[in-house]
């Protein structure tokens, strides 16, 4: 009988399933052959996220609801990928107690009810809080007030993502398989802009010759890694024993190439060849009592060691790319959120 293990799994659940990478995980998993469960109450994900594919496999609910996870024990998964939460700076700081709890209760749920089954927590690199100078590694001191500093003065998506990072290094001392991943700004094709995304944002703009919205001076710098080289890093990295167990297991993944958001704008602009304009604000009338992190790339040293040195994709291959069969999108009405 062949053993699956978190590196070749058979059997797969994906919260959030229907999101941005969450829909690039279940399409890399069908690809090898596995079969895909997608967990997702469809708060930001989309249905035409997901392929159809006889082995996969769609269940609607939130993970703050236990009868609904707990329908899903019988399948027996061999792994699971959390990454159901509230997605984009909009959403985050406007129902920021939600946010929390979904980062919070919402991973304890998920760890109670699937109790032996490996599982990927995608935190954020948010939990490098504001005073980010250099390339940040896994050891960096995380600051509580920090996090609370990032999140206006109180609890909300910093601060649930290391609190989720903290239920599962107990998890992971417990004996539980655990990996915590520390995503850098993951960017590519089927992100939206609706909810704050940077680059759909813009090119969502420039392709109209509106202005360009850049907050505080544009001279933040970001890392902008590449969504399939991403799934492929992690791929990799879950083939390794020692990064599922406690003390070992946080790891950065993306780019340590930064850019500043005027870089992004020009690099946008020349690529759609619009005649936008770019329109600078000052962050704080856009996401009251919020500050923008001014420097925020990952020092990739410790991943490497697991899925090796990686040749990321240029910021400008990476607009290049997203161009290809973009659609402008129309003005949404946000969703309203609830715990429910």
């Amino acid at each position: 009988m062949q053993i699956h293990t978190p590196a070749t799994p058979k059997t797969v659940l994906v919260t959030g399933g229907a999101g941005f990478i969450g829909s690039h995980l279940v399409r890399k998993f069908l690809k090898s052959g596995g079969t895909v469960h997608v967990f997702d109450n469809m708060y930001t994900g989309r249905m035409d996220n997901l392929p159809e594919h006889p082995n996969l496999f769609f269940h609607a609910g939130s993970i703050m609801d236990l009868p609904a996870l707990e329908r899903l024990k019988a399948c027996n998964f061999d792994v699971i990928f959390h990454l159901a939460s509230v997605v984009g700076m909009r959403l985050a700081t406007k129902y920021q107690q939600l946010v929390y709890d979904t980062a919070t209760i919402g991973t304890l749920n998920v760890l109670n009810t699937f109790k032996n089954v490996p599982i990927v927590l995608f935190s954020s690199s948010a939990v490098y809080g504001m005073d980010n100078k250099c390339a940040v590694k896994e050891s960096t001191p995380v600051d509580f007030e920090q996090l609370l500093q990032y999140d206006g003065g109180k609890l909300g998506y910093a601060c649930g993502k290391y609190e989720m990072e903290q239920i599962g290094r107990r998890a992971a001392q417990n004996g539980r398989k655990v990996l915590i991943i520390r995503p850098f700004n993951v960017v590519g094709k089927r992100q939206l802009g609706t909810y704050g995304m940077v680059i759909p944002t813009f090119i969502n703009q420039a392709l109209q010759d509106k202005p360009l919205t850049i907050y505080d001076d544009g001279f933040q710098v970001r890392s902008f890694s590449y969504i399939q080289t991403f799934v492929s890093c992690l791929c990799k990295l879950m083939e390794h024993d020692e990064v599922w167990t406690a003390d070992k297991n946080i790891v950065n993944i993306g780019t340590n190439k930064g850019h500043s958001i005027n870089d992004l704008a020009g690099i946008v602009l020349q690529e759609t060849k619009s005649h936008s304009l770019v329109k600078y604000h000052l962050y704080e009338d856009f996401f009251h009592n919020h500050k923008d992190v001014v420097y925020r790339v990952p020092d990739t040293a410790y991943g490497e060691q697991f899925y090796g040195k990686v040749e990321w994709p240029s910021l400008r291959e990476i607009v290049k790319d997203i161009l290809q069969n973009f659609t402008v999108e129309a003005a949404k009405t946000e969703t309203q959120f609830s715990a429910s």
